[in-house]
């Protein structure tokens, strides 16, 4: 799987009864779900179930209330994102667009047939949008098995079995345990190497098969039975390692590439499991004043599901999409067709491509070896030379093209390919927003290329503080100075790093990310270089971290002459929160206990409650 799930405190579900989710009186006009194909264990008969779903459904995943198609919200501390005025009392709202942006006073007489509604003095911000996630997956993880946090095996398979004890129909009906989160990085006892099957022995678990994503989902732990499963394993495949012991024997740890092997075996989730993860995904979503999202690898035929339930009117948030081909190493835009706007909800003009695995599983394609095992440094999942062609082939078919790069030598290749493309088209390539998705470790004289080029590196702030504790033990003192770099890319010209989670790898509250951009520590404010943060010079304001998550977002999709800011003609999306974050005075940790109080998409109310309009 082409993704990097990363460690993550447990999140408090800010879905109480004060949403008023859960009511059923909510106006029906929008109700909402959305699928992002699990790409290892979905395939098209799934199709059929799920579609299922959505057409015999009675009730709202995601309660949508319309709002008066007129309205001023006024008595507010607005941050429109709008170089035109940063911060406004009020603004207007028509039809579902922005109309007018200024003080509460002015607009109100302006505006006199205008439904007023006070909010009490309380921040909006534009609606946040996430650069760089994975829906479904993030879905299906809040009800798998979860061994995040886990410090010892022991814990690994105590939380196992508390699983087996809540989901009993596992061992009746033969299922697998699917789940997620070990890090060996926290465990002492194996020496901080990957575990083995054996680890994962226990009388309860022995005749279950266990497939465990590792935290940033780029390899694979099972157990004895789940190998039994799987059955005959090849010595080596490209892209990836099949992990063995000194001697020879399968140790259960797959990684990047070789995940596939096992993918094989896995069982599907039928269509009640996954209407299951439809609905809690996209409930955390809006509770936490997310609108939108870029899906980072959304398969072929997974599109006319996504179009299904925008036609149902079930959508409640923007979805940017990226193709990801079955081959990811091949071309398939014969496959796919663009979509520009569907149903105000998804846009089909991007396609992700993946060159190396995670930092955590020694999977990032790195120039030198890694610092802390000289035998390894990462994988390319596919052959560098076949690169530029991809690439050429996607842009002439129209697409934007996003590349999966954390490595340095991943990050250089993306930049050589993209440089030639960029040759090869002269003036029409001005615009291109080409993309690379997590830029993580990048080589100090490949940084000015960023700007040079007008690459986009879409990044994740959480990143930095998941691996800080580890990362420069595993590069070195000298690469290091090229991780996460997120001033020195804006000191070197780059005028836009939209900004994500990459959940389910880190949290799905935007808030975290905000936080982690601004202090370069963990939650409780601590890092390995001390409370002021981790290489505390690549922090970002508190204007620039909004900015990531709103309007640099929406650029990178090139939405953001309609999305991204409150600003007159834009689509009204917003939120309410009860905290003014952006206080450069307010202590960092306040970030952190800021509640959304109401999530407003295209002018309605997604979340909460707004002048006495509630879901």
């Amino acid at each position: 799987m082409s993704l990097r799930y990363r460690q993550q405190k447990p999140e408090t579900n800010m879905l109480d009864e004060r949403s008023g989710l859960l009511d059923g009186k909510a106006y029906d006009k929008r109700r909402g779900a959305q699928w992002f194909g699990w790409q290892h264990f979905i395939v098209f008969p799934l199709l059929i179930g799920a579609l299922c779903f959505i057409s015999g459904s009675r009730r709202s995943l995601i309660n949508e209330y319309s709002l008066p198609s007129y309205y001023i919200i006024y008595n507010a501390r607005v941050y429109t994102v709008d170089d035109v005025q940063l911060i406004a009392e009020a603004f207007v709202v028509r039809d579902g667009l922005f109309v007018d942006v200024g003080s509460g006073t002015e607009l109100r007489q302006a505006y006199p047939d205008a439904k007023a509604v006070d909010v009490g003095g309380r921040m909006i911000v534009p609606g946040l949008i996430d650069a760089h996630a994975h829906l479904i997956e993030q879905g299906l993880a809040l009800l798998q098995a979860d061994v995040t946090g886990a410090i010892t095996l022991s814990q690994v398979r105590s939380r196992l079995v508390s699983y087996l004890d809540a989901h009993p129909d596992i061992e009746s009906n033969k299922e697998w345990i699917i789940g997620k989160g070990w890090d060996q990085t926290k465990w002492p006892e194996t020496n901080h190497q990957f575990p083995n099957a054996s680890d994962l022995d226990h009388p309860r678990l022995r005749h279950i098969p266990i497939c465990l994503f590792r935290i940033d989902y780029h390899a694979f732990w099972v157990n004895a039975a789940a190998l039994e499963k799987i059955g005959n394993v090849p010595k080596t495949v490209d892209g990836g390692e099949i992990v063995r012991d000194s001697n020879g024997r399968l140790t259960g740890v797959f990684v990047d590439n070789a995940m596939d092997i096992v993918d094989k075996a896995m069982e599907r989730p039928g269509e009640k499991r996954l209407g299951e993860a439809i609905e809690a995904v996209t409930q955390r979503m809006v509770g936490y004043g997310l609108t939108g999202l870029h899906d980072a690898g959304v398969l072929p035929w997974q599109l006319d599901f996504l179009k299904s339930i925008v036609d149902a009117g079930r959508l409640p948030i923007r979805n940017y999409a990226m193709i990801k081909c079955p081959d990811p190493a091949q071309y398939c835009g014969d496959m796919v067709p663009q979509l520009f706007n569907y149903g105000d909800r998804l846009t089909v003009r991007s396609v992700k491509l993946f060159l190396d695995g995670a930092v955590g599983s020694w999977g990032a394609a790195m120039i030198e070896p890694y610092s802390d095992d000289p035998t390894k440094s990462g994988f390319l999942r596919m052959n560098e030379t076949d690169l530029p062609d991809l690439v050429w082939k996607w842009i002439r078919s129209g697409y934007q093209v996003n590349t999966h790069c954390i490595g340095d030598l991943a990050n250089k290749i993306t930049l050589d390919a993209y440089e030639r493309a960029f040759e090869r088209l002269g003036d029409q390539g001005k615009d291109l927003r080409l993309r690379i998705e997590h830029a993580q470790l990048v080589r100090l004289e490949d940084i000015p290329r960023f700007a040079r080029l007008g690459v986009v590196p879409s990044m994740q702030p959480t990143h930095a503080t998941s691996d800080m504790s580890y990362v420069e033990r595993r590069i070195g003192p000298n690469r290091v100075r090229g991780a996460y770099a997120w001033q020195s890319l804006l000191n070197a010209g780059v005028s836009h790093i939209p900004l994500g989670s990459d959940f389910p790898i880190e949290g799905i509250n935007p808030l975290l990310g905000i936080y982690a951009a601004v202090t370069r520590t963990d939650v409780n404010g601590s890092s390995p270089h001390g409370p002021n943060g981790w290489y505390p010079s690549q922090k970002l304001n508190r204007t620039q971290a909004l900015k990531g998550f709103t309007l640099d977002a929406a650029w990178a999709a090139f939405q953001d002459s309609e999305l991204g800011s409150i600003a007159p003609s834009k689509k009204a999306d917003f939120v309410v929160f009860d905290t003014d974050f952006m206080k450069d005075d307010l202590p960092p940790s306040k970030i952190l206990e800021a509640k959304v109080v109401t999530t407003v998409v295209g002018g309605n109310v997604v979340y909460g409650m707004l002048g006495g309009f509630t879901t």
